[in-house]
């Protein structure tokens, strides 16, 4: 059977629908980054894979295909990309494409009857039908790939897809140690903190002690001006790496799984956290008091330990309650809700740094790391899978790194606001010409 099954990617889309990676059981993703800048089009790489890969093991037709536009003078290598979440695998009907513990996507020819599936399936145009119908594919010739080895301006190279681990290290330890001082240490409230020489003090609930007594009191808005500064430095930082609250979200993200209801879509608002901020304000001026603050995750997980959680046992049933809302989607009271978490994203929209995600390293279709692993929710699939690098709204961003930590590619990176973009552009469209070659 070597005819080539024509079938819409529509219909494609809803018979193998991807699935969600969580970013936490795949420890690695192998794969040639293909640098387009440095591309002439010399087809060497195909040269060396048509030799027979690694180890010369004879004639065969290339895994690796170059596009080349004459008119426009680039060239664009489409080659396997050996995705988290293989679509050739979910299309083929005979199992012939199975997924080895060290992250390689292989085809078995012995199960493979040609019928093209994988072909019409893969987003990247990778699978291959060669010229006496065969169906052929990338196995990154067992991790040592010669197309790397005979590219002779560097275009491609092997990585083996590995983030930096040490950010979710320092990040962890850190909120662990800030988590200890503001609970068991400076026990009361994170809300004002005496730090020997000045005071350190919640900045929303200095403005509701603002609206509460009707007057400013010079002192109180200095001691929130830290992390303020904090953020217009560094951004959310307080949210991703410091926020006790934070860190019980992300522990029970780690031992329950998230996804398991859905909130309605009114509630899932971003804007709703500046309401319940504006709402809180009016409250304390109403009652004239921190009305907010009786309520407040971040302030009852500082009063749950020793005799103050005894004393507040009520007030302290609010955070599992608040926590639950995780078991929706991640971080959904800081997505939706936190008045506190809206004003240092005001702050962090002047922000001195900047998340940026390249379009020409990212790996768009078989990757989604950053947007799998981001606790936000805001890193745009469909910019990733369109090839152009998304815009990262800053003041829903919490500074955590998840995204630069998992992406193998040095495609998420950080820079300062003042940097021009490096990647602002758009991918060569090459997988629709790809496919359109083959047919």
């Amino acid at each position: 059977m070597s005819e080539k099954i024509n079938i819409p990617r529509e219909r494609l889309s809803e018979l193998f629908p991807p699935t969600k990676a969580t970013g936490r059981s795949v420890n690695s993703k192998p794969g040639v980054v293909f640098d387009p800048s440095r591309c002439t089009g010399c087809g060497m790489c195909e040269a060396a894979c048509a030799a027979g890969g690694a180890g010369n093991k004879g004639p065969r037709p290339s895994r690796v295909q170059v596009l080349r536009d004459a008119k426009a003078g680039t060239s664009f290598a489409v080659l396997c990309q050996h995705c988290l979440d293989p679509q050739c695998m979910k299309a083929c009907p005979n199992g012939a494409l199975s997924k080895g513990k060290d992250g390689i996507v292989r085809m078995d020819k012995s199960l493979c009857v040609n019928c093209g599936l994988c072909v019409a399936a893969c987003p990247e145009a990778a699978p291959l039908r060669a010229s006496g119908g065969e169906v052929v594919k990338c196995d990154l010739c067992g991790g040592s790939p010669a197309c790397v080895e005979a590219c002779p301006n560097g275009a491609l190279s092997y990585t083996r897809g590995r983030g930096s681990f040490w950010i979710p290290l320092l990040r962890w330890a850190c909120q662990l140690l800030c988590f200890l001082l503001l609970v068991v240490v400076f026990v009361g409230s994170v809300c004002s903190i005496n730090l020997v020489t000045f005071d350190l003090a919640c900045p929303f609930g200095v403005l509701q002690n603002v609206f509460s007594a009707k007057f400013i009191l010079l002192s109180t808005v200095i001691s929130a001006l830290l992390l303020i500064g904090l953020t217009i430095l560094f951004g959310r930082v307080f949210c991703g790496w410091i926020c006790p609250f934070g860190f019980v979200l992300d522990v029970v993200d780690k031992i329950i799984p998230h996804g398991l209801f859905r909130m309605p879509r009114f509630l899932r608002n971003r804007l709703n956290k500046y309401g319940v901020g504006l709402g809180g304000l009016a409250a304390a001026g109403a009652v004239s008091s921190q009305a907010f603050c009786t309520v407040c995750p971040i302030g009852t997980v500082c009063r749950s330990y020793g005799l103050n959680s005894v004393m507040a046992g009520a007030e302290t049933a609010v955070v599992p309650v608040i926590a639950a809302l995780n078991l929706g989607e991640r971080r959904s009271w800081c997505r939706y809700f936190c008045p506190v978490g809206a004003l240092f994203g005001l702050a962090a929209k002047i922000g001195l740094l900047r998340i940026e995600i390249g379009a020409t390293k990212c790996k768009k279709f078989s990757c989604m790391r950053c947007a799998s692993v981001c606790p936000m929710g805001i890193i745009p699939r469909e910019k990733l899978v369109q090839g152009i690098s998304p815009k990262i709204d800053m003041s829903e961003c919490i500074s955590c790194l998840r995204c630069v930590s998992v992406c193998p590619h040095n495609a998420a990176r950080i820079r300062f606001a003042w940097q021009k973009r490096k990647d602002s552009g758009e991918l060569p469209v090459a997988c629709d010409k790809a496919k359109e070659s083959r047919s």
